[in-house]
């Protein structure tokens, strides 16, 4: 169900279970931020934003998890838009953010490029989110389910990318397939993920 408004509290704790993730021995890109607290802030303007532009999705009214997906041809508002810039430059100093961006770029195009340069409609999940509470109970898949059941409506394929190979695991157990590896050294790796329509 589309989320069409959510307190702070909520909003909090989607950018905790992301801070805080244990990556175990990897290093996922949160290591680009100065903490786990700063890495949450900026994962909150990315819901702010996802909220604001109706690409929030929850499993239910209890709010187990949250799915933020964007389908062809949906735009972010500017107003939206701020949400998500507000959060950056909140979990990062100017000097911070140029180094974000220089490890960023150690690691070529991304599978939206990708398909964006060969003019390919797809539906980009940019964020996953079982509340910790919920976790371990199978709210991953529900979630998943509803982007790719709108991937199966369109016949067009759900591309995403984690940051670790426990989450990368995860989504490919969901049944996406692996479509690339993008390596940034000392700060880790991000996995490209695709789950194509399932044939009509």
């Amino acid at each position: 169900m589309q989320v069409k408004e959510l307190e702070e509290q909520k909003i909090q704790q989607i950018g905790h279970a992301f801070g805080y993730y244990d990556y175990g021995e990897e290093k996922g890109l949160v290591s680009c931020y100065r903490d786990s607290e700063a890495a949450a802030v900026y994962i909150n303007g990315y819901a702010r934003m996802a909220l604001k532009s109706g690409l929030l999705y929850t499993t239910s009214e209890k709010g187990e998890g949250y799915i933020a997906y964007k389908l062809p041809g949906q735009k972010v508002g500017l107003k939206a838009g701020m949400e998500l810039v507000k959060g950056l430059f909140q979990s990062m100093n100017f000097k911070e953010l140029v180094q974000f961006f220089k490890v960023l770029s150690k690691g070529g195009p991304d599978l939206k490029d990708r398909m964006d340069k060969e003019k390919k409609p797809y539906i980009f999940v940019g964020l996953v989110c079982v509340t910790e509470d919920y976790q371990g109970q199978g709210y991953m898949r529900k979630l998943m389910e509803m982007a790719f059941a709108e991937g199966n409506r369109l016949q067009i394929p759900v591309i995403l990318d984690t940051d670790a190979k426990t989450k990368c695991d995860k989504y490919m157990h969901l049944g996406m397939e692996l479509a690339g590896t993008r390596d940034f050294g000392e700060n880790g790796k991000l996995y490209d993920l695709i789950k194509y329509p399932d044939a009509l």
